[in-house]
């Protein structure tokens, strides 16, 4: 059974942003011939849309310091990692894309080549003066006489990742592919920049490790699904086995990474500097006294330097896929090794005087290598509806420690907490003395393993509310790690707890960090930090109305999302956590399209740094 849902997506929480307000599509083109019998299509889309904040920055999100250079002095937050809270208030536009998205291919038969490339242009990132600006724009021309920001400038994306700045070119697939007979079964085989998409996920990331991920293509409004996973280089083949199913392979030639733009002054900003190898212009990851100009300009600043990556070998991954026809139900089975797409910080020891600064540590952000992903699936039909599950278990998962831990055991140890001398201090002090003494490298993750199980059911209808079509989609995730926990154990590390909150309390710093060292109520708790369980749930509904008026479509649609219970090593789930998307879709001739969206995060959810960037978006399209 085939519910064809092969090439299905997640949306981890990070992109809630693209199932709220939708995919754009285009159905159109130019047809063309080419040579001898070679048939040839090109078609596009353009697009320009909008995003602005919906509520004002929460107080717990934001740290004195810098909050009082743009008249914020309410700030609880533990640390200066708030840039992108404070450059956007209420009603500020934050994102205004234009973009160009088209694809071109020729094929004869079987046999074809394809290509797809995008252009885009972000007005609102380059041309609108922000409150508090970042480190490659000076922070708004800040002057250290006065302890004050200039006027406001526009944010700087010098030393970016090509897909970070606020405007570019990217080709993103480009691939040739031919079908074969093998004893009388077909052998698909592409070659080239390309997608494999595997797994039974659809907002919940499981088997679907493969492909990196556009985060800042996410965040944008008016985002295409085709333009969200990034391709690679790989070989991939498909060999039919009749009724015995079919097998899938590939060998990637060259490993990618997730470009994340959460950084560095932007609007989903959860770190001072660069979530990146190459941090370029934007290299103060944290300030060791003031705000993040002051200790900048100061020299009193931890900063970032280039990381680590995995060898462009070693990435390759096999699936089996076979029907029982007496349960109507398609199984699949899947095994994998690939290098991991997203980074971990981590500390080094040394002297950086280079840098201007009198930090004896520095941050990287590094790409361990060799994940294992083994999983299997099942996919049917249940009184109408399609359901598919999987269970997923990921191996040697690189879990991040505690930012605030890490940071705090690497000043102590570096000799900057007792002057000339290498303490322990919390609970990674330990490890930390025996890095600064040893090979300088206090790593920033523990190799975990993972397992998860999800279920998701789609139902597509009509006679509801008058639309012509509705369909809905719930997905449920339950995710495990083999972590100890730390709260049956005081001296165990703790993982993956935003940065803004600061370190909580524990017997390591001596017991309580509250007002000492962590001015944040919340973030004094030893709470919020990686659990062995955690699970969360997400809902969409849509309704179809062609033609309601002056022939256009009408599409209104509704998204929830919420993270019951636990922490996951993975950052899917943020127990409290709960979004609401609301959107609606107008669409003329199937060319022309309007998207209107409004994105509500639940403001209570004590550990989501990002439950204060509620928006509304607006997005305008047409194909040809």
């Amino acid at each position: 059974m085939n519910r064809g849902k092969r090439n299905s997506i997640f949306v981890p929480k990070a992109m809630i942003l693209a199932i709220t307000a939708g995919f754009s599509s285009y159905a159109f083109g130019v047809d063309f011939q080419v040579g001898d019998g070679w048939q040839g299509s090109w078609t596009s889309s353009i697009s320009a849309g909008s995003s602005w904040r919906a509520s004002n920055p929460d107080s717990r999100l934001y740290g004195q310091a810098n909050g009082a250079l743009v008249g914020r002095t309410n700030g609880t937050g533990a640390n200066t990692i708030d840039e992108g809270n404070l450059n956007y208030g209420k009603g500020d536009q934050f994102s205004s894309p234009f973009k160009l998205l088209t694809e071109v291919e020729i094929k004869k038969g079987d046999m074809g080549v394809f290509v797809r490339a995008k252009a885009w242009y972000d007005y609102t990132l380059e041309n609108q003066s922000v409150k508090f600006g970042n480190q490659p724009n000076g922070y708004n021309g800040y002057s250290p006489a006065t302890n004050s920001l200039g006027s406001p400038r526009p944010l700087s994306d010098n030393g970016f990742e090509p897909l970070n700045k606020f405007q570019g070119i990217s080709v993103l697939d480009a691939y040739v592919y031919d079908t074969f007979n093998v004893n009388g079964n077909p052998l698909q085989v592409r070659l080239g920049n390309q997608v494999v998409n595997w797994g039974e996920g659809i907002f919940i990331q499981g088997v679907n490790q493969i492909s990196a991920i556009d985060v800042p293509s996410f965040h944008k409004p008016g985002a295409q699904l085709k333009e969200v996973y990034l391709p690679v280089p790989m070989l991939f083949a498909s060999q039919g086995l009749g009724e015995f199913g079919n097998v899938e392979g590939f060998y990637q030639f060259k490993w990618r990474n997730t470009p994340i733009d959460s950084g560095c002054g932007n609007y989903w900003a959860l770190a001072g500097g660069s979530i990146s190898s190459t941090p370029g212009g934007c290299n103060n990851a944290v300030t060791l006294t003031g705000s993040n100009p002051l200790g900048y300009n100061t020299g009193a600043y931890v900063p970032t330097i280039a990381g680590r990556e995995p060898k462009n070998t070693g990435e390759f991954g096999l699936a089996y896929h076979f029907d029982v026809k007496p349960l109507d139900t398609e199984f699949g089975l899947y095994a994998m090794k690939i290098n991991p797409r997203t980074p971990v910080a981590t500390v080094n020891f040394g002297n950086y005087a280079s840098l201007n600064t009198v930090s004896p540590i520095s941050i990287s952000w590094d790409y361990p290598k060799d994940m294992k992903v083994f999983g299997v699936s099942a996919a049917t039909n249940l009184f109408g509806w399609s359901v598919a599950g999987e269970l997923s278990y990921t191996k040697d998962f690189p879990a991040q420690l505690d930012g605030n831990d890490l940071l705090f055991a690497g000043l102590a140890a570096g000799g900057l907490i007792v002057p000339g001398s290498s303490i322990p201090l919390g609970p990674l002090g330990p490890s930390a003395v025996a890095a600064a003494a040893g090979n300088g490298v206090l790593g920033g993750y523990t190799l975990a393993n993972k397992t998860q199980f999800q279920v998701n059911a789609i139902k597509v209808g009509n006679g509801i509310l008058g639309a012509s079509q509705y369909s809905l989609i719930g997905e449920v995730g339950f995710q495990w790690n083999n972590l100890p926990n730390y709260k049956d154990d005081p001296n165990a590390p703790r993982y993956n707890r935003a940065f803004i909150f600061g370190a909580g309390s524990s017997s390591a710093y001596g017991g309580s960090t509250c007002g000492t060292l962590n001015i944040s109520a919340d973030g004094c708790k030893n709470d919020g930090y990686a659990t062995p369980f955690a699970w969360g749930y997400r809902l969409k509904g849509e309704l179809t109305y062609p033609g309601l008026f002056a022939g256009v479509t009408v599409q209104p649609s509704v998204f929830w999302s919420h993270d019951v219970q636990g922490y996951s090593i993975d950052g899917q789930f943020l127990q409290g956590r709960m979004a609401l998307g609301l959107g609606a879709r107008f669409t003329y001739d199937k060319k022309y399209a309007l998207e209107l969206n409004a994105v509500q995060y639940n403001r209570h959810a004590t550990y989501d740094p990002l439950s204060d960037r509620s928006f509304f978006s607006a997005i305008a399209s047409m194909s040809f």
